[in-house]
């Protein structure tokens, strides 16, 4: 996987979504052709996808005007629909209860001194898609600066912003998703990224909005001072906060802790999230590792490890996932590490390191 990097000049989103729709337009066509092709596999008309698309679009510009202008912009840099781009940041509400995905496994240590939480994150996805990817480097318009990990046509995924908050992403599946008009789970992601400086801020704001998918949103946040994390799950039935207790260790995977949540899970086949889980909670020590990629090639040394997710060729093309990319987010800086591979390949790998931007803008 390619993973490309990105860094926007100012705060004007709309100009800005038209410069990066612009530059990148090539793989935005190629990623709303790939998701159109899944949609198809997944019993998902190119008309009723679009239908959603749409209706998450209304959702957004309700309460996140400035990221429906960047979608605006974006359209016109790029020369997709304001639909396609909006089908592109709405795949998983798209999805939800066509094709449940087993998509990343989340761990976090949240230390009992002064120091900031340690993090670790699979991005799980299928093989044929979203083989190219992009590290942004964003001045939001709320004047936060923020770098955040994606595909392309979505706003956020995994990412931190300079007000020393960060969050990993799960997909979730709910019996509640897709019965209703909602506001994409990336879109959250985004909203969290440009606005909270606090574990109770990204609540607050995943408690304000319709949603219309399940996704589990792990927040880590440090104040020079106090490192704190929570696991949001969300749902459009209703949102959870399991708050990490000081000097623990917390682990996501692909199902639902909150035990209210939890009788309404859906997942009509056999999943792998327990036995990632327990592989996390398993290893929680590794999990207190201070050093980013010392902490990820602990996991990826684990023998059999679950976490490291192989495409099996015997599957259907659109059930086949695997692991892309392994990542850690430093909240104390800004910053993001990761590699583009499974934890049993990270020592094999580049480990990078992007930062959010500098706070000149153009």
């Amino acid at each position: 996987m390619i993973v490309h990097e990105w860094t926007s000049e100012s705060s004007d989103v709309r100009s800005e979504g038209r410069r990066f729709g612009e530059h990148w337009a090539p793989q935005l066509r190629a990623a709303r052709d790939a998701y159109l092709r899944l949609f198809e596999q997944s019993g998902v008309s190119a008309e009723r996808a679009r239908t959603i698309a749409d209706e998450c679009g209304d959702a957004v510009s309700a309460v996140a005007p400035e990221i429906a202008a960047e979608f605006r912009g974006v359209a016109e840099g790029s020369g997709l629909s304001l639909t396609d781009v909006q089908l592109l940041t709405a795949r998983t509400e798209i999805l939800a209860r066509m094709t449940p995905s087993m998509e990343c496994s989340t761990v976090v240590h949240v230390p009992s001194d002064a120091t900031p939480p340690r993090t670790l994150q699979t991005w799980d996805w299928h093989e044929t898609l979203s083989n190219e990817t992009v590290v942004r480097r964003l001045h939001a318009a709320s004047g936060a600066r923020v770098v955040t990990f994606a595909e392309f046509g979505q706003p956020a995924k995994i990412g931190v912003n300079d007000r020393g908050l960060g969050l990993h992403f799960n997909i979730l599946h709910h019996r509640s998703d897709g019965r209703g008009q909602g506001v994409p789970v990336h879109v959250l992601a985004r909203m969290i990224l440009d606005r909270a400086s606090t574990v109770a801020d990204a609540a607050d704001i995943a408690r304000s909005i319709p949603l219309a998918a399940s996704s589990v949103l792990t927040v880590v946040a440090f104040d020079g001072r106090t490192p704190e994390a929570a696991c949001i799950e969300v749902a459009p039935a209703g949102v959870a906060v399991l708050a990490a207790e000081r000097g623990s260790t917390i682990a996501h995977t692909n199902h639902f802790l909150d035990e209210t949540l939890a009788a309404g899970e859906y997942s009509p086949y056999e999943t792998t999230s327990v036995p990632r889980y327990q592989c996390l909670t398993d290893a929680a020590e590794d999990a207190r590792i201070i050093d980013d990629r010392e902490r990820a090639l602990a996991f990826g040394a684990i023998p059999d490890t679950p976490i490291s997710v192989r495409a099996r060729p015997e599957q259907p093309e659109h059930l086949r996932w695997e692991t892309k990319l392994t990542v850690a987010l430093d909240v104390a800086r800004g910053a993001i590490e990761f590699a583009a591979a499974a934890p049993s390949d990270v020592a094999g790998s580049h480990w990078r390191r992007v930062a959010v931007p500098d706070d000149q803008t153009g």
